[in-house]
């Protein structure tokens, strides 16, 4: 039964599109596999690996799939997932039950947005294997974008229990964060870095970026970019690591050593957000030109992902509905903070105040600090003629983290001193709407 049941999974997980995977999912440290040669690039091995497995040979073809897996969530390589994915479907059509190919086929699900499926296959597969915390983890994740945080938290407890280790404690760490409890966090992530195996330099490195978002959290840049820093002297290079540095120096007012951060990351691992905050610090820095053909290219990038294509029209003052088209429709997918936020941006850019209302108070649910929640929240407040309100969420966003863009810089300090002005009409004035 357990077998029919497997098949199935993984025939249902097969074709999937493309997508992007949450920022702190952390791949297991990468084991030599057996008879590769220390001279190989990457791209060698995994090519001789390829080429060594049979494909009626399961065990070979799940250790590919997770080769390519893994490499594939370092890199961003679309090529390296499609990889995964042939592998996998090889690996469980000679063996259903080959428990490395699910896990892929898992991450592939988490990689691809299908949320509700991901839920769904994960629970079905803590209860085939109820002692593999990997699937309690990779529940949890599922429960954390699809907005369930109390059963994420309820999952991430069962895998704790199951498995402390570094990937238990990252998730832990992060969703204390979201929880606004940064205090605990940082303890958490502490654990994290401290039990990372000390000679997979990449582990070691991620965990010290986790450090540095909460120290960032806290509103302790000087503190964060230590973290940074260090995080490059063990896995030089690391994207999460120079955008986290260019996050502070951004802050710091300087835009064109922040423009320097951001291409780094972006060279390193080119993902549409470490673009985005390229171009905006390009425009901080008054290198308009460049910045808008990185704001071209960063939207061109982010087709597979509707809340960040939605998001970045918005922060560019494009096409308010499409933005709301496509926000609407992430929210189908996913009900986490994040997603909340993008549609109650969208709608109140439409001047839809009703409907952006509940959703700006359910992503303030949790107490995250981070400045988008914080100016969607403030303009929210504004056009609701909640003046104090207003104050408080779009202070909180100049401070935050990561930076705004120098548009909505720009539109949040002109609303902060329009709220200062006793027009009954300050807020509709501010948010560009028509005054009535």
């Amino acid at each position: 039964m357990a077998s029919r049941q497997l098949l199935a999974l993984g025939v249902a997980v097969v074709a999937i599109s493309a997508g992007g995977l949450t920022r702190w999912w952390l791949a297991p440290a990468r084991q030599t596999p057996p008879g590769s040669r220390a001279s190989e690039s990457t791209g060698e091995r995994l090519a001789r690996m390829q080429r060594e497995a049979s494909l009626d040979d399961a065990p070979a073809q799940a250790r590919l799939a997770t080769e390519w897996m893994r490499e594939g969530l370092r890199s961003g390589d679309e090529q390296h997932l499609l990889h995964a994915r042939v592998a996998a479907r090889r690996a469980l059509l000679v063996d259903p039950e080959r428990v490395d190919a699910l896990k892929v086929e898992l991450l592939l699900l988490h990689h691809d947005h299908q949320f509700q499926d991901l839920r769904d296959a994960s629970r079905r597969l803590t209860e085939l294997f109820p002692h593999d915390a990997f699937f309690q983890g990779l529940l949890g994740d599922a429960e954390l974008e699809l907005g369930r945080y109390d059963e994420a938290e309820t999952a991430y407890a069962r895998m704790m229990d199951l498995k402390p280790s570094h990937a238990t404690y990252t998730r832990v760490g992060y969703l204390r964060l979201m929880r606004g409890d940064v205090d605990g966090a940082i303890s958490v992530l502490k654990l994290a870095a401290t039990s990372a195996d000390p000679r997979d330099g990449d582990t070691v490195a991620r965990a010290l970026c986790e450090l540095g978002d909460a120290y960032l959290a806290r509103g302790e840049p000087d503190t964060a970019i230590e973290y940074f820093t260090v995080a490059l002297s063990h896995a030089p290079g690391l994207d999460r690591a120079h955008a986290g540095r260019g996050h502070v120096l951004r802050m710091r007012g300087l835009p064109d050593a922040a423009a320097v951060e951001y291409r780094a990351a972006m060279t390193a691992r080119p993902k549409s957000g470490h673009r985005a905050f390229l171009a905006d610090a390009l425009m901080a820095a008054g290198r308009e030109q460049e910045a808008q053909a990185e704001y071209t290219q960063a939207f061109q990038d982010t087709a597979q992902d509707a809340r960040e294509q939605a998001r970045l029209l918005l922060d560019l003052g494009r096409d308010v509905a499409q933005a709301e088209v496509l926000a609407r429709r992430e929210l189908t997918r996913r009900q986490d903070v994040f997603t909340q936020a993008v549609l109650a941006y969208a709608l109140v850019s439409a001047g839809k105040l009703d409907e952006a209302r509940p959703l700006a108070e359910a992503a303030l649910r949790l107490g995250t600090r981070n400045a988008r929640l914080e100016y969607v929240a403030g303009l929210v407040a504004s056009a609701d003629g909640a003046r104090d309100e207003a104050r408080l969420h779009l202070d909180a966003a100049l401070r935050g983290f990561p930076p705004l863009p120098p548009r909505q810089l720009e539109r949040a300090r002109a609303l902060l001193g329009a709220l200062a002005s006793p027009s009954p009409n300050v807020s509709a004035q501010a948010l560009g709407q028509p005054t009535k």
